[in-house]
Order: structure tokens, then C-alpha cells, then sequence
């Protein structure tokens, strides 16, 4: 029988699940930081490897190896990695990280429009304030940088709340749904803007664009929210934009280094929101209907369909 490792921190939930949703596969699996127990002769005779991070010597102990199926949308530290070859297959899955994303993006934006802060600062104080009047979002701009599924969904979730969407993408195309413009119009588009959504992968043209020169076209009233990668960002310049006002707030749930390091100034940061990355969380229920198919093709020895683009990066 053919072999799928799992190398996740959570594999006690995903092995029993690939192995109740295709039975043909002998999955078995263990956390990254118990690789010294793992079984050497099982793992040099697998084929398939489902995990996040590739462990660093994993490869070498998998000769075999054909197909990597990711634990989740982004690509960025596999699609580079010096220890895994052009022939061993890479395959994403978002499932419904659109959902979970949209949800997290409407409810920190929702937030300051509703003024729950406001609000709740009011109540503690026992003051009744008619001037906390909620901001009316209704046809105020928010751009989506990254279009694919999850950017698509964040994007009807702001649009279902009144709010005129424009998706940012590598270049511009005629869209039934939304407007979708090129991303070298963010420097004209920032300045109308209420909020900017960061839902691109990580690649050279995507890494560190949120620099200053970028910035500089914000303003006082601008949200930023980052669920895509956290190099997207170039922190430095991020926090001198929201000290010198042109950024409002910024929400952010990735970012290089993870966990998020003490000393980050980041942590402190009045304007700055820290979540511990999870606006797109990777449960089983809802990411095995799109690995289904290839752990289908994978367990009757077919061809893996839909690897990344090494060379694009996604």
C-alpha cells in the first residue's frame, strides 16, 4: 500500500482523517519536533508527505518522495527550498480559508466602524454618548490585493456590507463580479481608500512592497489588514506611517518570524493589532475536500494535478 507521512504539529487530527477519507493510503504521521522517533524504514518507503514546514533533513530521509501536499494556501517556503528537487510535486489547498478570512477582515473592520471601543470604554464609565454614531461604510472603497479564492471572498463579504470593492491582481482583466486592476495602481487607489485587504502570496514582486514609498499614499482614516504573508510587509516603515498618519490602524496575523518575537515593537504598538495566526485556520473538514481528489489520483498510482508554478511561486 502506497504511503502518505504527516509531519504537522496537529497530526493526531489529520492522519485519522486522510486515512477515513481515502482508505487506499496507509497514513501515518508525527509532530516535527519528534522526528527521532519516527520510523526511518516507513519513511524512506513513502511517497507523500502532507506538513507545513519541511523539517530540515526530512527530504534526505525520503528518497522516495514524489508529492508535497501543503497544509495550507501559501507555497512561499516549499516552492524555494534547497533540499526538495524540481520533480517532487507541490500541491496547496485553501479550502474555506476565504471564509475564515472574510470573517476575521469584516469583524476588525466592523469593529472601529461600530465604535465598540468607544463603546465599551462609555460603559465602563457609565456615560450614555449619542456622539459614538457608527461610520457609515456604505460605497467607501476597499481594495483586495491577491484575487484568487480567498481575496474573491473577502471581497463579497465587504461588498455584502455596502462597501464598493476593487481587487488588486498581476494584471488587470475584465471580471462579472468585481473590478479588478493591476497592482501598480495601489499608489493612485490608497488615497480613496477606507481599507486594504493583503491576500497575495509571497513572491519576489509581492515581498516587502508595503514600504514606505508605498505608504506614503495612505492617510489617517486606512486600515490595513495582512492574512496573506507577513514579508508583505516591511514592519520599520509600517510603524513610522501609522506615527506620521498616513495609516490609521494596522491588523496583522502573519508575520516573518513566527511566534511573533517579545522584543517586537509591534506587541505595544497603540495602532497595532497582533493575532497569533489564525484568521485562516487548517481543519481537516474543510481543507480534505480539495486534497481529496489527489489523494484519490495518489492512491491509484495516477498523476498528482495542480502543482504550484515553482517559478511564480504559487
Amino acid at each position: 500500500m502506497i504511503k502518505l507521512a504527516v509531519i504537522h504539529h496537529r497530526h493526531l487530527d489529520w492522519v485519522p482523517a486522510l486515512q477515513a477519507a481515502e482508505p487506499g493510503i496507509e497514513v501515518r504521521g508525527w509532530h516535527p519536533k519528534d522526528l527521532e522517533a519516527a520510523d526511518g524504514a516507513w519513511l524512506a518507503d513513502a511517497e507523500g508527505l502532507f506538513c507545513w514546514k519541511l523539517p530540515e533533513g526530512l527530504a534526505a530521509r525520503m528518497p522516495k518522495l514524489a508529492w508535497i501536499q501543503n497544509s495550507g494556501a501559501g507555497v512561499d517556503h516549499l516552492v524555494h527550498h534547497p533540499e526538495l528537487p524540481a520533480r517532487i510535486r507541490i500541491t496547496r489547498a485553501d479550502g474555506a480559508f476565504g471564509f475564515w478570512m472574510a470573517r476575521y477582515t469584516a469583524a476588525y473592520l466592523l469593529m472601529e466602524a461600530q465604535r465598540v471601543s468607544g463603546c465599551a470604554d462609555a460603559q465602563a464609565a457609565g456615560i450614555w454618548d449619542p456622539k459614538l454614531m457608527p461610520e457609515d461604510l456604505t460605497g467607501k472603497l476597499a481594495l483586495v490585493l491577491g484575487f484568487g479564492r480567498i481575496g474573491r471572498q473577502i471581497g463579497r463579504a465587504l461588498k455584502e456590507l455596502g462597501m464598493c470593492v476593487t481587487g488588486l491582481v498581476r494584471a488587470p482583466r475584465s471580471d462579472p463580479e468585481f473590478e479588478l486592476r493591476g497592482a501598480m495602481d495601489l499608489p493612485s487607489l490608497l488615497p480613496n481608500a477606507r481599507t486594504l485587504i493583503l491576500a497575495a502570496p509571497l513572491t519576489e514582486a509581492t515581498r516587502g512592497m508595503m514600504d514606505a514609498r508605498l505608504l506614503a499614499h495612505g492617510h489617517v482614516d486606512l486600515m490595513l489588514i495582512n492574512v496573506g504573508r507577513g514579508e508583505l510587509v516591511v514592519a520599520d516603515d509600517l510603524i513610522a506611517a501609522l506615527e506620521a498618519g498616513r495609516l490609521g490602524r494596522a491588523v496583522l496575523d502573519v508575520f516573518p518570524e513566527e511566534p511573533l518575537p517579545a522584543g517586537s515593537p509591534l506587541w505595544r504598538h497603540p495602532k497595532v493589532v497582533v493575532t497569533p495566526h489564525h484568521a485562516g485556520p487548517s481543519v481537516p473538514a474543510h481543507l480534505i475536500p480539495d486534497i481529496l481528489p489527489n489523494l484519490r489520483r495518489f492512491a491509484s498510482g495516477l498523476p498528482i494535478e495542480g502543482a504550484v508554478d515553482r517559478a511564480r511561486g504559487y
